[in-house]
Parts: structure tokens; C-alpha cells; sequence
């Protein structure tokens, strides 16, 4: 078992690595940041760094909001956060080559207390309260979603890009390909037809120390499920 990453150690567990993924979660839920040096990542690990505060004040597709917020606007010219490592979140993306990730926590620059639209600085002032009152924090989560396979022969704008997005375009969600087919809740036989995938994906989210415990099909072509549990306190917000 690897040491907890601290300040005191976190050099020598990144001793072989020569660049870091940081990333923070904005008001919709998606991960933005940026991949950065060895070297910038140590020197901003125990203080942050300045993060643009627009990713609080546009939406997924970066159009800013119509009413502009009070954390992020003209006025204050997009001003920066604190972007502070979450070192406990440490973990590496086994498919994209092992490259360490980090999550970052964003502080106001003026007071350095988690800014009120971060969803993990939400969480954790919450989470603060309840153990303050005696009680710890536990959660999981379950996912049921559709799956579809990518049209084939369909034109797309960039190298290496999915056709599923230029597809959409022009085209309704229920033209897509669904991944099975017909109705077949918690076949043991269905998602042996894409098995590479289906196992991959248990295999690759235990590497990413994002465990599943159930992974299932649903009623529905191309319906899945993927239960994931929190077995111990959510204090680390680690996932």
C-alpha cells in the first residue's frame, strides 16, 4: 500500500512523472484544468495557483450566463481563484498512460475559503457540519444510462473525432445504434457480445480507485447500470 501523498512525500511519489493533470469541478459538473509541468505542479502544491474564474460564470458550452454572477463577471474583469491541489485526491488515469491526476479545491483570493458555486467546496462545508454534530457522511451512487454505438460511415470535422456528435446534428437521439438490442434486464449473456468493453470498464474505474460494485444491463436496448459505493467517510472527497 502506497504512503498518502502529502507535501512532505509528494516529490518522491512523482519522482518518474514529468507532467500532472489538475482539474476542478464547475457549477455543471464537469471536470476543467489543464496539463502542467512536474516542476509547476511542486511549486504550486501547498499554496494553489490562479484558475479563471469563468468557469463558474458560463455555461458547458462556454456562452456566459445572459445574468452574469457576482464571482464572475466584466466588472471584475474574470478575475482568478485559488486552485488548491487536493493531494488526498492523487490518483493516475490508467487510460491515458498513467498521468497523474489531481483535483483542485477553488478558495476566494481574498479570504481563501471554498467560493460558494464549487460543487466539492459545497460538499465539504456540508459535510464539516455534519461531523460537527456527531455524525459522519456516507454516499453512492447509481447510474442507468444508454449506450449506443458510434454510426458508422458518417463525416466528422476533425482527425479522430466521434461521429456520434456530427451525427446528432441532423439526426434524433433514437436513430443511433444501441450497443444491444430488445429488452434484457441482468443478462449474464448480452454484454458478453461487447466483452472487451464491458470488462474494461470495471477493470479500468478499479485502477482509477473509482470502484464499481454492481455493472448490469437494464431493461432496454442498450441500457446499463453501474452502482458505485462510498464505504468509508466522505471526509477525503477523494471521487
Amino acid at each position: 500500500m502506497p504512503p498518502a501523498p502529502s507535501l512532505d512525500n509528494i516529490a518522491e511519489l512523482l519522482k518518474n512523472d514529468r507532467r500532472i493533470k489538475l482539474a476542478g469541478v464547475d457549477v455543471d459538473g464537469m471536470l476543467r484544468g489543464k496539463l502542467v509541468s512536474k516542476n509547476k505542479f511542486l511549486s504550486i502544491a501547498a499554496d494553489g495557483f490562479g484558475f479563471c474564474s469563468v468557469i463558474f460564470g458560463w455555461d458547458m458550452h462556454d456562452r456566459t450566463y445572459t445574468k452574469e454572477l457576482s464571482i464572475s463577471n466584466k466588472e471584475n474583469g474574470y478575475r482568478d481563484l485559488i486552485a488548491v491541489p487536493d493531494l488526498s485526491s492523487f490518483r493516475r488515469i490508467p487510460w491515458e498512460g498513467n498521468v497523474p491526476l489531481f483535483l483542485v479545491d477553488f478558495l476566494d483570493p481574498d479570504t481563501r475559503e471554498p467560493v460558494c458555486s464549487c460543487p466539492r467546496g459545497l460538499v465539504r462545508s456540508a459535510v464539516g457540519r455534519v461531523e460537527k454534530a456527531g455524525y459522519s457522511a456516507m454516499a453512492g451512487a447509481e447510474y442507468e444510462f444508454y449506450q449506443f454505438r458510434a454510426p458508422g460511415n458518417y463525416p466528422t470535422p476533425e482527425m479522430n473525432a466521434s461521429a456520434t456528435a456530427t451525427f446528432l446534428k441532423n439526426n434524433p437521439v433514437e436513430a443511433l445504434p444501441p450497443l444491444t438490442e430488445g429488452m434484457f434486464g441482468y443478462s449474464l449473456t448480452r454484454p458478453i457480445h461487447n466483452q472487451d468493453y464491458y470488462y474494461s470498464i470495471f477493470d479500468a474505474c478499479e485502477q482509477f480507485r473509482c470502484e464499481i460494485e454492481g455493472w448490469h444491463t437494464e431493461s432496454g436496448p442498450g441500457v446499463f447500470e453501474a452502482v458505485s459505493g462510498c464505504p468509508s467517510s466522505l471526509h477525503g472527497l477523494t471521487v
